[in-house]
């Protein structure tokens, strides 16, 4: 077989290939370079002797000091791993252009998984797969960074929590999380959605940021991240409006308490009682929110995510601290998933999570029929030993020391 190396596919052929091969990710579709402003970028594949595209590449180029740069290819590169011929040709063509770059390492994680079992199954015996692919990519030159745990080790997370979205989702989740849900709405817990709420939304992940004490992504981040995907993405926020939930609970108090004074079993009666006193022990809760608060409504939570026609990624998720109680993540995550249901997308990523599988965002992700995914890891090709070592022991650390430091200054 001959193949053909390219440095510019064109786009919407790219995304084709990557969204319907078994390796689909939105990091590996041209509309991620529109992302990814800070770093350039070439959409590289290989087409076999009848021209048709066999492999791809997003390539994030990223400039480093002396006139040097560091190629990263995320969730990349696509192509059949058990083509060693394939395999062994777009590495070297892709080590030869970033040679020509100047690069210190070609940098690579590909979307193929070690392992994938339900939540639940974490503890049980999950053999590792595609260790032969691992051995492949060795004997091409790449240096494996190994089976990391913690989210700060690799470039891209090597966990990863993921659900597989069916039409009737909602009858298999667990009894605690469609009470979750179902507390939220009757909280009075309102969801607004559209580009328009993009404000409202960088407000929440402010909430995140002063907790957290780091700095994430600004509004203007968010808002060409809107503008890139277009139909293709999704803000919403969650608001509590004082008002109107102080008289729904007046309402629903006069209703428990026009039952207490009728005929009632004595079953009937302690689920009435219990009833009233949950609503009344909300109402002072809230008209103390309200007074502090000196606005009519709050903003409690807010998510953005982007999808394609296989696959919807929750990127970013904000939360109020002081309405915890209000379980707004919950009935967002619910929407968002309702959106996968409605259009078919069978996978749902909820982003990275820490290998130890017992943080507290875990934890909430496992409310969700979640999966775990282990992909067998980040590579790297090194191009330039000294300067690598340096990069690769400093430049995490000045990152997150920068967060840090930002962080404070919000």
């Amino acid at each position: 077989m001959h193949y053909s190396f390219h440095t510019h596919i064109d786009p919407q052929a790219m995304d084709q290939f990557v969204i319907t091969s078994n390796q689909n990710s939105l990091f590996q579709c041209s509309p991620w370079t529109k992302i990814k402003t800070s770093w350039d970028s070439l959409l590289t594949g290989v087409t076999d002797d009848m021209g048709t595209l066999v492999a791809t590449a997003l390539v994030l180029i990223r400039k480093m000091p002396l006139g040097t740069t560091l190629f990263y290819v995320p969730r990349g590169p696509v192509m059949d791993y058990s083509n060693s011929e394939l395999v062994e040709f777009m590495l070297e063509q892709l080590e030869t252009l970033a040679r020509e770059h100047h690069a210190i390492a070609l940098r690579f994680d590909p979307s193929v998984l070690s392992r994938k079992y339900s939540y639940k199954e974490r503890s049980e015996d999950h053999p590792y797969q595609n260790q032969q692919v691992i051995d492949l990519l060795k004997s091409c030159g790449a240096v494996h960074r190994g089976f990391t745990v913690r989210i700060e080790e690799s470039t891209q997370p090597r966990f990863n929590a993921e659900m597989d979205v069916t039409q009737d989702y909602r009858e298999h989740l667990e009894h605690k999380t469609l009470k979750c849900i179902r507390a939220s709405e009757h909280k009075g817990i309102e969801v607004l959605q559209g580009p328009e709420y993009l404000h409202d939304f960088a407000t929440a992940m402010h909430y995140t940021e002063v907790r957290k004490k780091v700095a994430l992504r600004n509004e203007d981040y968010f808002r060409n991240m809107m503008e890139v995907y277009g139909d293709h993405s999704i803000c919403m926020v969650s608001i509590l409006n004082f008002p109107r939930q102080i008289e729904r609970l007046n309402a629903s108090i006069a209703e428990h308490q026009a039952k207490l004074a009728g005929p009632l079993s004595k079953k009937e009666k302690t689920q009435e009682t219990q009833s009233l006193a949950n609503d009344q022990k909300e109402l002072e809760k809230l008209q103390e929110d309200y007074k502090r608060e000196q606005q009519d409504q709050v903003i409690t939570c807010g998510i953005l995510a982007v999808y394609n026609e296989g696959l919807m990624e929750l990127l970013y998720m904000g939360n109020n601290p002081d309405y915890l109680r209000m379980y707004s993540s919950y009935l967002l995550y619910a929407k968002c998933l309702d959106i996968c249901a409605e259009k078919g997308i069978s996978h749902c990523s909820f982003g990275g999570v820490e290998g130890t599988l017992d943080d507290g965002l875990t934890l909430f992700k496992s409310n969700w029929l979640m999966n775990v995914e282990e992909y067998i890891g980040e590579f790297n090709i090194i191009l330039n030993p000294l300067m690598y070592k340096a990069f690769d022991e400093l430049y995490p650390k000045l990152l997150k020391k920068a967060a840090q430091l930002r962080g404070k200054e919000n």
